[in-house]
């Protein structure tokens, strides 16, 4: 199947690449369908392209890569809507980033992650109800020696 991106021209993918977000994204409800594609191989970063919309593609990344005592807490409910089992989850934990004009003042929303079972191929993204998480926590953090001598 071809798709149209803005970033990476026509592509063919095949139906097993679509992961299926039943819900839509906050703020994309009506996009159902996407891809994932890697930045390159092994890296922490992504694409999440709308095999619709051309120009609907989210850059993501790994937040365990960046913040090492990241954790998030997924209820039974939401567990249930990705179909993962209780034994060896399926599962990939990715962070919406936003990138200003520098990309070395990305942030990245940690408050609500895309959780995606890889092999049913169904995702959502995961808002918990409590969390001491923030939509923009910086990517790369300052050098602290830097930061003091701007002062």
């Amino acid at each position: 199947m071809q798709i149209q991106t803005a970033l990476f021209g026509e592509l063919t993918i095949s139906e097993s690449d679509i992961i299926n977000f039943p819900e839509g994204l906050p703020g994309f409800k009506a996009e159902k369908k996407f891809i994932l594609i890697p930045l390159e191989e092994d890296s922490p970063f992504f694409y999440l392209q709308s095999i619709k919309e051309a120009e609907l593609c989210l850059l993501l990344a790994d937040p365990f890569t960046f913040f090492t005592d990241y954790q998030i807490k997924l209820s039974d409910v939401v567990l249930q809507q990705l179909e993962i089992p209780k034994e060896d989850p399926p599962l990939i934990v990715l962070t919406i980033l936003t990138i200003p004009g520098d990309f070395k003042k990305a942030t990245a929303n940690l408050m609500a992650p895309v959780v995606i079972n890889i092999e049913k191929k169904l995702g959502l993204q995961f808002i918990p109800e409590k969390t001491d998480y923030k939509t923009k926590h910086p990517l790369f953090p300052e050098d602290k020696k830097s930061t003091e001598e701007g002062k």
